[in-house]
């Protein structure tokens, strides 16, 4: 026990000290050595991709994590889990809305369950070319769709690209709107896309994608569509003879976040996550649009590839139009005219 004298004593010390501001100096640094551990805790977020490693989606999400670490001086980890490990499009975007998985890059297509104006984006023969697809989805129209998913506990960042969509088959090239007639297609488990097949006289399956290979192997259905990106990673090649160059639709990524991770974040993590999303979306397009390119290459010496004539297109175009009509009718009438403004004025 301490004596008055060194009561005292001490006393007249931390009066010394809190005179010099030394005290004050020390019980300072305490308390911000507290809040900086606790304001800057490291933050783990899982992103799941459907597609291989080596598929511009699963590049550009690898991508987004590494920007995102460096922006966030490494307290933010994005862990990326490729090639469906965590479920196809439509579990991983219902493991959003849950909060049990931080991101992951659906199609338009897949999105439309939640909001079928995204359908908008996959009507068949409305873009001329990648760089009018970015200028659409980029700009107002398609800034509007991203945000239409606020209410569904999403948060829309970017669209990316998968590219344009072209036909395989194992019994015929197709050259002409009549050789689709009778073609048993694959297709995405999505009205639209089901009514296209349809429509163009085919006779539309739909079913998951990790089913199809086996499908087109033991001639359960004859062929599919899908971009370059896709009909390589995933071999088709291997059960495939015929690549028509078809390009009737435009295929778009999104990547989305999940709401309640984005809301876990303050204001300068989630403009990180933002700009790291933005950045991330040049480079992935840039990686897609070079690999499509290389693979056309690649895939025209494992496959008979063909171009189909501009006209040809425009008579399909043409015998879609009461499904294009029908399709368009459903949608927001509102975003149907802002999207078909932004197409024209594109051009």
């Amino acid at each position: 026990m301490l004596t008055h004298h060194a009561l005292c004593h001490k006393a007249l010390i931390n009066k010394a000290l809190l005179k010099t501001g030394l005290l004050k100096a020390v019980s300072a640094l305490g308390l911000m050595l507290t809040f900086a551990t606790t304001a800057h805790a490291e933050i783990t977020a899982r992103m799941g991709t459907s597609l291989p490693d080596a598929h511009p989606q699963t590049l550009g999400a690898k991508k987004f994590a590494q920007l995102v670490e460096e922006k966030s001086d490494g307290e933010i980890t994005v862990k990326v889990f490729s090639n469906g490990i965590l479920g196809n499009d439509v579990n991983m975007t219902s493991m959003l809305q849950s909060g049990t998985l931080d991101f992951t890059v659906p199609s338009t297509a897949t999105l439309s369950s939640l909001n079928p104006d995204f359908n908008i984006v996959s009507l068949p023969f409305q873009f001329d070319d990648s760089a009018h697809a970015d200028a659409v989805l980029d700009g107002e129209a398609g800034r509007a769709l991203l945000a239409s998913l606020g209410d569904k506990q999403l948060v829309a960042l970017e669209y990316w690209e998968n590219g344009f969509r072209h036909m395989t088959n194992s019994r015929r090239p197709i050259e002409t709107l009549e050789d689709i007639e009778g073609l048993k297609i694959r297709t995405m488990q999505n009205a639209l896309y089901i009514d296209l097949f349809n429509g163009l006289g085919a006779n539309a399956v739909p079913m998951s994608v990790n089913e199809l290979f086996t499908a087109m192997e033991t001639r359960t259905v004859d062929g599919q569509e899908n971009p370059y990106t896709v009909i390589d990673a995933k071999r088709f090649f291997e059960v495939q003879k015929y690549l028509s160059r078809t390009a009737h639709a435009y295929d778009a990524l999104v990547v989305v976040a999940s709401a309640d991770f984005m809301q876990s974040l303050d204001e300068a993590q989630r403009q990180l996550v933002r700009e790291a999303a933005r950045e991330a979306t040049l480079y992935q397009r840039e990686q897609s649009r070079a690999l499509n390119e290389e693979l056309l290459s690649a895939l025209e010496k494992k496959m008979a590839v063909n171009v189909v004539a501009d006209s040809e297109r425009q008579r399909m175009r043409e015998a879609l139009a009461p499904v294009i009509e029908q399709h368009t009718q459903a949608l927001d009438a509102d975003v149907v005219t802002q999207f078909q403004t932004a197409l024209a004025d594109a051009r």
